[in-house]
């Protein structure tokens, strides 16, 4: 299945969290921390992600094998809290426990181990997939790049993300619009 139709979910998705979103103070503060937390943590793991260059060891990959999921986690619960959606966010974990987190475990795992080999095993054995460990993987000392953060294109998710709050938070003012 190609990546534009395995998007079409998503998409229809965040049309209806938009369409129903009813922001409220408590919801809106909850939901822009997560958004918030969970964009931090993309934009860190992205600054050091080398996609099929070298294994990616260090920053939040140092305590976690999929920090970018973990953000975006946190990122489509804060949506569905700040749009006070919950059928929504029980819909989208469903899917992406029981949809995408095995299929890209699947795909990701076998081309990381091909391309890597024996030090993807090891990291794979050592570092969890969500829950982060205490103490870091061991590796080389890698620092965060904007070069790395702009090639994994983390700038259109964050403009994305600032128009998503934008149409939420608007969404009461559109009156009987729809």
């Amino acid at each position: 299945m190609s990546k534009k139709i395995r998007r079409i979910p998503l998409y229809i998705g965040a049309i209806l969290l938009i369409f129903f979103a009813k922001p409220h103070s408590t919801g809106i503060l909850i939901g822009l921390f997560l958004i918030f937390l969970g964009e931090m943590i993309r934009i860190w793991a992205a600054g050091h992600l080398q996609k099929n260059e070298m294994l990616t060891v260090s920053g939040p990959y140092s305590y976690v094998k999929n920090p970018l999921y973990i953000g975006s986690i946190l990122i489509t619960a804060g949506f569905c809290i700040l749009a006070d959606n919950i059928y929504l966010l029980a819909a989208a974990f469903f899917m992406f426990c029981f949809h995408y987190i095995p299929y890209k475990k699947r795909v990701e795992g076998d081309r990381l181990k091909k391309i890597f080999g024996s030090q993807y095993e090891d990291y794979d054995e050592r570092v969890p997939e969500y829950l982060p460990l205490w103490t870091p993987y061991p590796h080389e000392k890698v620092s965060w790049q904007f070069k790395r953060f702009i090639e994994n294109s983390e700038e259109g998710i964050l403009l994305i993300i600032i128009a998503g709050i934008i149409l939420i938070l608007s969404r009461p003012f559109w009156g009987s619009v729809f």
